[in-house]
Formats: C-alpha cells, structure tokens, sequence
C-alpha cells in the first residue's frame, strides 16, 4: 500500500496515527480514483488473536460520523486450509441501525460493480484490494446501494465474520481495533479529472393488465335481491402485475 498522495490525491484512514499501512495499523484504508467511475480500495487490517475462519475489513460511506443508514463495503478473505490458502471476496451490505445486512447482488450486477479483486493475509496482516464503481450502473436495490456523488463521511472496521454476514467490531473505543472514522467529508468525484456517468435507471416496464368493469346487459323484469344473488352472480376480478 502506497500511502504517497494522502490528503491530496487520495482518501486515507490509518489507525493509530501516524502507522505505516504496510507495517503495523490495526486499521488502513486508501481510497484513490484511478479512472473514469472507477475507485481503487486498498484496505489492511491487522489479523485477530486468536486466528478465525473468516475475518473482515470494511469501509462504511455516511451522512455522519455515527454508525447507521451506511453504504458499506466489505472484503472477507477465508482460511481455506493449507493447500488452498486464503480466499478473498467482497460485498456490498447496509448498516441499519447498529445492525448490517447484506444486499444481494446478481453475477453480473457484481460483475459491474466490482472488478481485479485481490487479497492475502501476510505477516499478521489481511490486505485486500479491488476497484469499485463511484457511481453504481446497477438497480440501486430500493435504495441501499449509494451512488458516492456527494460528500460523506468514511469509516474503516474489521472484525470476524460468517458465511452470510459480518459479526460485531470491537465496542471498546480505547481499543486499536475500534473502527476509525474520517474528520471531514470526502466527495469522491471530485478526485482526479476523470468524467463521471450519470446515476443508473433501471428500466420499469409498466405494462399492466387492464381490467373494465362487467356490466348486465338483460332486460328482464328487476327481481329482489335475494333472487338476484342465486341467478346473477357477478365477478370482479384485479390483476395488477408489476414487472421490475
């Protein structure tokens, strides 16, 4: 990790202040625009005593310096054995609250958003790497993935994880290990003289059943109501259907 160019070419969180990413911070990021929609994340975080399958580092984009209503990224590199070695992945989740889920991409929504993922735990250290996009070209999934076009705060944890999410990060704030947060907001697409896309539209097809009223049309004599309900049965059936 390259940390030449933080605070002026680049976004940079290390914990404690001061440590060399390729040495000894607990916590890294650098956050560099490199092209046209695209973001460079290097992420580092020192390996958790004792060892755990799955462990995490993250950055989080937020209105604010509290955890809650944050687009999050997280990279999760698996010990897969000695003969496999560690396997990288990343993801795109929200935090809800003091709560975070994961939001679900499809193979090829992943494809566009993420691309030359990379990871390794080295030294005590887990590094992980990727390019991501700015100004995401997928359906934004009802608002919880976030076009990074504007000015947010950024915050880097790490902690275990699951095959299905991410646990807690350390609630000590004396810890080394509880997660940093940014003093200022970063708009990330004014890094670099790069042209950036407009915000993805999905294409809603509207297409829709449509349904008239049924009307009586006889011409005999009116009956009571109890009669009318034995022989002239009336049916009013809605079919609205929404493709997205």
């Amino acid at each position: 990790m390259n940390s030449t160019g933080c605070g002026t070419t680049k976004i940079c969180l290390f914990k404690p202040r001061g440590c060399n990413p390729n040495m000894d911070c607990t916590t890294g990021v650098i956050l560099e625009v490199v092209g046209e929609n695209q973001m460079k994340v290097q992420m580092v975080a020192a390996t958790i005593v004792p060892p755990v399958q799955q462990q995490y580092v993250a950055i989080a984009f937020s209105d604010d310096q509290q955890m809650g209503n944050d687009s999050v990224t997280e990279c999760v590199i698996s010990n897969m054995g000695e003969f496999v070695g560690y396997e990288p992945e990343v993801y795109l989740s929200y935090n809800k609250g003091k709560s975070n889920d994961r939001v679900f991409l499809n193979d090829d929504e992943h494809q566009e958003m993420f691309k030359d993922l990379a990871g390794e735990v080295i030294d005590s250290r887990m590094v992980c790497e990727f390019t991501q996009q700015i100004i995401p070209q997928i359906d934004n999934k009802n608002g919880l993935v976030w076009s990074l076009k504007g000015d947010f705060y950024v915050m880097a944890a790490t902690g275990s994880a699951q095959p299905d999410e991410v646990n807690a990060h350390e609630m000590n704030r004396q810890s080394h290990f509880f997660p940093i947060t940014s003093e200022k907001t970063f708009d990330l697409t004014k890094f670099g003289n790069f042209d950036h896309p407009t915000a993805f539209v999905s294409k809603l097809n509207t297409n829709r059943i449509e349904k008239h009223p049924l009307r009586t049309t006889t011409s005999e004599p009116e009956q009571n109501v109890v009669s009318r309900l034995l022989t002239s049965p009336i049916i009013a059936l809605f079919s609205i259907v929404f493709f997205f």
